[in-house]
């Protein structure tokens, strides 16, 4: 039997509370994703393996982007409390794993299964508010809590990342998930109420789908590393070779699939594909800037995990201000597209100001551009006057 939306008949407390657990789950997300890049130099000194440093990162978005759409799908056919569930226990205990790993291979092979549990993730919580509010008006006042919920992960992640690698060690950042995790963990299974729309038996999931997107993306990615390494050209070429043909098995299996896990109509939609490209774009800049902008000032400008964390902070913070405003925004706008120019040209503007910093710029010069790189629709001149970043930081020299 279908369970019908319990949103209407759930009492304020138990819907404040499964709210609160979710912003729990969204912050242990966030802030593993901000609090890690401070981090990470620390840790390839340490571990000794400079060359697995991109994988650090890669392994976990590599397996997010993969369970994304598989548990997307089966959060709609089975309800997405267990699934939730499941997601934060997989999170939480690779994040142990992460902490305690003495190679960068086992560092990397748990936050390869880390990824698949923020995958779980991010696929089922985001879906779990319009099963809550299926009114657009009650969910647009409730998501209030989760904008401030990421907001305050992406704001303190950077600094406690570099505070706590400078005076506990950098296996501190991982261990920060355990406390998150438990009390997501302890409001989600008490609180949040199992809701199944679907009307029909579950489907049969596209498991071969997921396989080739699988095969598709860990081939091409493996392209991309070992290609500047100069690896025989054998290697290469299988890599490239195996790479166009699951590309190509994978549009044609998805468009005969009667449940495909990637709807090929997606990709044909022209009103789509330009935005596809742009996140495409400004998500490779974003995580490139996220992990190896702290790499550039700790190995090369001398500054210490905290001093990193602190100067990665506004990127952090104004990407949700950003986003914020420009939900506000857009709305009173004739022709939303113009959000777009603005945002891809502060974008360009703050990264050629990247391009040209040195050892010797002062830290108030590296904070603008961070400030103004992603969704930042104004500056922040008040901040600026008061002097206050130039008191905390002095020049490196």
């Amino acid at each position: 039997m279908v369970n019908p939306p319990l949103s209407a008949t759930l009492g304020f407390r138990q819907t404040l509370l499964a709210m609160l657990g979710l912003c729990f789950v969204l912050i242990l997300v966030a802030l593993d994703q901000t609090v890690i890049g401070t981090a990470l130099p620390t840790v390839v000194a340490e571990l000794h393996g400079f060359e697995l440093y991109a994988w650090v990162g890669t392994a976990y978005l590599l397996t997010s982007i993969i369970t994304v759409p598989i548990f997307g799908k089966l959060g709609d056919e089975h309800g997405r409390k267990p699934f939730v569930l499941a997601a934060i226990v997989l999170f939480t205990g690779a994040s142990m794993l992460c902490g305690w790993a003495q190679t960068m291979l086992q560092l990397v092979l748990a936050r390869g299964v880390q990824g698949i549990g923020g995958g779980m993730l991010v696929a089922t919580t985001f879906a779990c508010i319009p099963d809550l509010f299926p009114d657009p008006r009650s969910r647009l006042r409730w998501q209030v809590m989760f904008s401030t919920s990421f907001g305050l992960a992406n704001a303190v992640g950077p600094s406690m990342g570099g505070y706590l690698t400078e005076h506990w060690g950098w296996r501190s950042v991982f261990f920060v998930n355990l406390p998150v995790g438990l009390a997501s963990l302890v409001f989600v299974s008490r609180y949040l109420p199992h809701i199944r729309h679907a009307e029909h038996e579950p489907k049969p999931m596209d498991w071969q789908g997921a396989l080739v997107i699988a095969l598709f993306l860990g081939s091409m990615q493996l392209l991309v590393e070992l290609w500047p390494q100069h690896k025989p050209a054998a290697w290469l070429l299988v890599l490239a070779g195996t790479m166009a043909v699951s590309l190509g098995a994978l549009v044609w299996w998805e468009r005969r699939c009667p449940n495909p896990v990637l709807p090929m109509s997606l990709l044909s939609d022209r009103h789509l594909v330009p935005l596809f490209a742009l996140s495409l774009s400004m998500g490779f800049c974003l995580f490139a800037v996220m992990y190896y902008a702290p790499l550039m000032f700790q190995g090369g400008f001398g500054l210490s995990p905290k001093q990193a964390g602190l100067l990665i902070t506004p990127f952090a913070v104004f990407i949700t201000v950003g986003s914020i405003a420009n939900g506000r925004i857009v709305t009173r706008l004739s022709s939303p597209n113009r959000m777009l120019y603005v945002g891809v040209v502060l974008f360009w503007l703050a990264a050629l100001a990247l391009t040209q910093l040195t050892a010797a710029t002062p830290h108030w010069l590296v904070v603008q551009p961070c400030s103004n790189w992603l969704g930042m629709r104004w500056s922040v001149p008040s901040m600026k006057a008061s002097g206050w970043w130039s008191r905390s930081w002095q020049p490196c020299r």
